[in-house]
């Protein structure tokens, strides 16, 4: 037998277990070099190939890993839906807990969002003083000469309309003989009648005069209380009064006041009923639309659609319903 070397003397102990309990001597033509213990040392244990049946299921060797929800950003753009949900919210939170942090937070957004209405305010009146449609000072003049020309205008076509209601209708004025301002009120009916020619028919609830009031008058026949009038004195007007047939009531009555009114005041109220239900013509419909002038009609405000994603479609579509009220 040779003579082996440490390293072979050391596989041969490492093989004892794995041979028959007797014992074994080495043959001389067995070989132990060094290639072998390298071979020995790096064994892969044999595994015996499985039938095709009994096979597992191979796993793919990238499983890909179940999608997470990405975590809501904390901070958020700071526009007016913003504001619209938080300005409250953080006021509650400092009035609550008014300790300086949350003071503070509720200030410096409260600062955000005045700012923000500057700069809107500033944007307004740019593009307000750019077109002439959206520019009030346009529509009615609000510098002094300008504003007073357009009262002036309107106190004539105001008169006017008094004088022309005068000509197809008069007033019922409603009083009481216990009534302060009824007696107030009387001198102002008879100012009217003077410079407008607009005649009144007197009627007492209680069939008393007011007080300094001689002129004819008539007894109440449940008229107030068919209009529901509250007030005395009240002035209702009467477009081409009738008399009753067989006892029903032909007349339209539009009611102008209820309660004391200066005389400026009550020619302005008579002159906008006869506006309100078309009685004047189109002539002093027109002068007393002087406030009404560039003022979208109802029907086309009613008609109006829009789509607020558009900004230029909104311009192209209020733009020409605008100017046909110039």
């Amino acid at each position: 037998m040779r003579k082996m070397t440490y390293r072979k003397f050391i596989i041969g102990l490492l093989l004892v277990p794995a041979v028959a309990a007797s014992s074994l001597a080495y043959a001389e033509d067995v070989h132990l070099d060094d290639a072998y213990g390298d071979a020995f040392l790096n064994y892969q244990p044999y595994v015996v190939p499985q039938k095709k049946s009994e096979a597992r299921p191979s796993v793919p060797k990238d499983v890909p890993k179940p999608a997470t929800s990405p975590t809501p950003a904390k901070e958020q753009k700071v526009d007016v839906e913003f504001l619209r949900k938080n300005y409250e919210m953080l006021e509650e939170k400092a009035v609550n807990d008014p300790s300086t942090d949350n003071v503070k937070a509720y200030l410096y957004v409260k600062r955000i969002t005045m700012d923000k209405a500057q700069r809107f305010s500033e944007k307004v009146t740019e593009v307000t003083n750019e077109d002439p449609l959206l520019n009030e000072n346009n529509r009615v003049p609000y510098a002094s000469t300008g504003a007073q020309a357009i009262r002036n205008a309107n106190k004539l076509a105001e008169g006017e309309a008094v004088r022309e209601l005068s000509k197809v209708g008069g007033l019922v004025v409603f009083v009481d003989g216990e009534c302060r301002f009824c007696a107030m009120q009387m001198p102002v009916v008879q100012m009217l009648y003077r410079e407008y020619g607009m005649e009144a028919l007197i009627v007492s609830l209680d069939g008393a005069r007011p007080k300094g009031y001689v002129g004819p008058i008539s007894k109440d026949n449940g008229l107030f209380h068919k209009l529901s009038l509250k007030l005395t004195p009240s002035i209702v007007y009467v477009h081409q009064p009738k008399g009753y047939t067989n006892g029903v009531d032909p007349n339209e009555y539009k009611i102008v006041s209820q309660g004391f009114y200066a005389m400026s005041e009550l020619a302005k109220m008579i002159a906008f009923a006869g506006h309100k239900t078309k009685l004047l013509s189109k002539q002093t419909m027109k002068d007393l639309d002087v406030w009404d002038r560039g003022v979208a009609s109802t029907e086309d405000l009613n008609k109006l659609r829009l789509d607020p994603n558009d900004p230029e479609a909104i311009r192209k579509t209020v733009e020409p319903m605008l100017l046909k009220q110039y």
